[in-house]
């Protein structure tokens, strides 16, 4: 019989599991746990926020962070875990925690993590954040209209504990870890001003007035 690895039921894997499909309580937030990989949806040859081939958010040996068999936040589906947190437990304490999730990203050790857009702004709306991203380890894919809310973890969407235009926090965080002097940037930029000009919230912002007008 089949039975969901996650959280037990008998007669579904966790893909037919209905405490994971179209949920705002998935079993996996029960569990101090990452995602298996047959779980969630990757995909290949992206490229990263500066236009450069994605890189792994995994250095070395480090435990499963929700990223893909190469180590790479490139999920497209599911959680979309894009955002690649450095030493998570250490640069974003009680991160999990302040997201409604049990206490899991404390007990990373120094290990990296790809968490969830819509985590990463509800965090960045409650604790300012520096330099505590893997920014080449980002997909571009995350700066498009795609991951706004369609997904029950797009930027503005995290399990119903969301806040009313909460991806200005994240967007706008992840472009402040990641802008720099080096020329890469530039991609950036344009890449953070292509998809802010559609959206009220990002657009009527001091940081689109510093880097887009």
């Amino acid at each position: 019989m089949k039975t969901c690895k996650l959280c037990g039921k008998n007669g579904v894997n966790f893909k037919t599991c209905p405490f994971n499909v179209n949920s705002k309580n998935p079993c996996w937030l029960k569990h101090n746990v990452p995602l298996p990989y047959n779980f969630e949806n990757f995909t290949d040859n992206q490229l990263n926020i500066y236009d450069e081939p994605l890189k792994p958010c995994r250095i070395g040996n480090m435990k499963n962070g929700s990223w893909d068999k190469s180590g790479k936040c490139s999920e497209v589906g599911g959680g979309v875990h894009q955002i690649c947190i450095k030493n998570i437990s250490e640069n974003t304490p009680n991160f999990s925690k302040l997201t409604g999730q049990t206490d899991w990203s404390n007990n990373r050790g120094n290990d990296n993590h790809c968490v969830c857009l819509g985590a990463w702004s509800l965090y960045n709306s409650k604790k300012k954040t520096n330099k505590t991203l893997k920014c080449n380890a980002i997909p571009k894919i995350a700066l498009t209209d795609r991951y706004v809310s369609k997904f029950s973890e797009g930027w503005n969407k995290w399990n119903g504990l969301e806040l009313p235009n909460q991806i200005k926090y994240g967007v706008e965080s992840l472009v402040e870890n990641c802008m720099t002097n080096e020329p890469k940037s530039k991609n950036l930029k344009k890449n953070y001003c292509r998809f802010a000009r559609k959206h009220k919230s990002l657009k009527n912002s001091n940081l689109y007035s510093k880097h887009c007008n």
